[in-house]
């Protein structure tokens, strides 16, 4: 039987029984997958107990994947210039062995509360939300993430993500070649 918004006993109170930040965990991973769809790539999330890379999925390109990790925060406005992350020592360390390109998604919510990053309404249901990208496998071994705002992930973004990934195979040609 499908449960619909009526099927809720309302006297229980909440209907969601996920710990704040794995809501926003999931919120934020399922964000990423539909620019994902709407791109028409594939997108493959890791379990939970496998992300021992410091990857949440991959985004499957023509030519390979790339690899995200996600997170999701209300701490930041989606305006602005940018933000920052701090990065752990051990996520830094796997993202530097990786051969395919890693990016950090961040994903903004302006409310901190679940029930105001989805608004439906007649004409369909909008996100209140936005995220941003920065590629980390080639950071520095030390700092925080810096996410330029300029650097929205858009299904223009996978594009760039295709030529990162392209470029890590085939070297680039030299002026005299052009």
């Amino acid at each position: 039987m499908a449960l619909t918004d009526s099927s809720f006993d309302e006297t229980a109170g909440s209907a969601h029984w996920l710990p704040e930040n794995q809501v926003k965990a999931r919120y934020g991973v399922t964000y990423v997958a539909a620019i994902c769809s709407q791109a028409g790539v594939g997108f493959k999330e890791w379990p939970p107990d496998e992300d021992f890379l410091a990857i949440d999925a991959d985004v499957r390109l023509r030519r390979g994947s790339v690899s995200v990790q996600v997170k999701c925060t209300s701490r930041f406005k989606i305006r602005g210039y940018s933000a920052s992350w701090p990065a752990e020592v051990s996520w830094r360390r796997a993202w530097s062995e990786c051969y395919n390109p890693v990016y950090f998604v961040l994903v903004i919510v302006d409310l901190p509360d679940p029930a105001g990053w989805l608004i439906h309404t007649d004409d369909g249901t909008h996100h209140r939300a936005a995220a941003f990208w920065a590629r980390v496998d080639n950071m520095s071994d030390v700092g925080d993430i810096k996410i330029p705002k300029d650097q929205r992930l858009t299904t223009e973004t996978l594009s760039q993500w295709a030529a990162d990934l392209r470029d890590c195979y085939i070297p680039e040609r030299r002026e005299s070649e052009r």
